[in-house]
């Protein structure tokens, strides 16, 4: 689940986990939007579900992804409580969450709304948010070791990192695994024995890697461990820092290196890679994995930034 904070009229946590309803409206979420771009320069993108992404102005692509705004709906269609969300699973999860609890805080003392953060139903005030931001505090501790489980559990799980909730998801199905099919793969040793300038291979058994010589952190992984397809090889990337359009890129460039030299064909989606099926790789070179999840789920076209 995302880590949300939540804007309202009411006082106590209890009735906003009910979904009592509340009294706070877009025009609330405008305001609490207007402050935080007097606080710091922002760009906000507004999404079909009605939800708002929230970008640091002027950073770079994989650095701008902040938070997730919207209304929560109930009491009636447009008015409820404001719900405030980041991804558990970005890379940048704890800065975004200090940046947030600290803009929560200044909400609260500006606006006159009241917040509650959603692990512990906490208040979050003035004076409640310095205990909340300690870096060496128990409650930043502890989701620093939920934010770095989470992580952990991507790769063996095949799931990808998310920049901004989906809405009630922070992580995804693996939108860049793709499998290397040919019917006599030559031995593993072999077919990745010629990795990209700069990369090393590693290979135990039915795995193997790509990895970066000047940092030792993997790059791509490969693995062919499925007894009903044994002349598949499945790819994937090693999420990191990295852009989330670069990692397609890498990985994509990856399979068809390992095509060149094996033949047989790439799937992606359960269907043969072709340019028209895969020209957002293209059409958007700064493209985050939350606008791939969307783009393919539900058709949305990746966001437009204003400022």
């Amino acid at each position: 689940m995302p880590y949300s904070v939540w804007l309202t009229s009411h006082h106590r946590i209890e009735d906003v986990q009910s979904g009592a309803p509340d009294q706070l409206t877009l025009e609330n979420l405008r305001a609490c939007l207007e402050l935080l771009a007097r606080s710091r320069p922002i760009q906000v993108a507004s999404r079909p579900d009605g939800s708002h992404w929230v970008f640091r102005a002027g950073e770079a692509p994989a650095l701008a992804p902040l938070l997730m705004a919207g209304v929560w709906p109930n009491n009636g269609p447009q008015m409820g409580t404001i719900q405030l969300s980041l991804s558990v699973t970005s890379p940048f999860f704890m800065a975004n969450l200090l940046e947030l609890l600290s803009f929560t805080a200044l909400v609260t003392e500006q606006l006159g709304l009241r917040a509650f953060e959603g692990v512990h139903g906490r208040e979050v005030t003035g004076d409640s948010v310095r205990q909340l931001t300690d870096a060496q505090g128990a409650y930043a501790r502890d989701l620093a070791r939920a934010w770095q489980q989470n992580r952990a559990q991507l790769h063996p799980n095949l799931r990808m990192p998310l920049e901004f909730p989906a809405g009630n998801q922070d992580n995804a199905p693996h939108l860049l695994a793709l499998v290397l099919e040919y019917p006599n793969l030559p031995p593993m040793e072999q077919l990745l024995a010629e990795p990209p300038e700069g990369q090393g291979v590693e290979v135990r058994g039915t795995q193997g890697l790509w990895f970066d010589k000047a940092t030792r952190q993997p790059v791509t992984w490969f693995s062919i461990n499925n007894p009903q397809a044994p002349q598949d090889m499945l790819i994937w990337p090693q999420w990191g820092e990295e852009p989330f359009a670069r990692t397609a890129h890498t990985t994509f460039e990856a399979a068809v290196r390992l095509r060149a030299r094996a033949g047989g064909r790439v799937l992606w989606n359960g269907a043969p890679v072709t340019p028209e099926r895969t020209s957002w790789l293209q059409r958007y070179p700064e493209l985050l994995g939350v606008e791939l999840l969307q783009l393919v789920t539900n058709n949305w076209e990746p966001v437009t930034r204003k400022a």
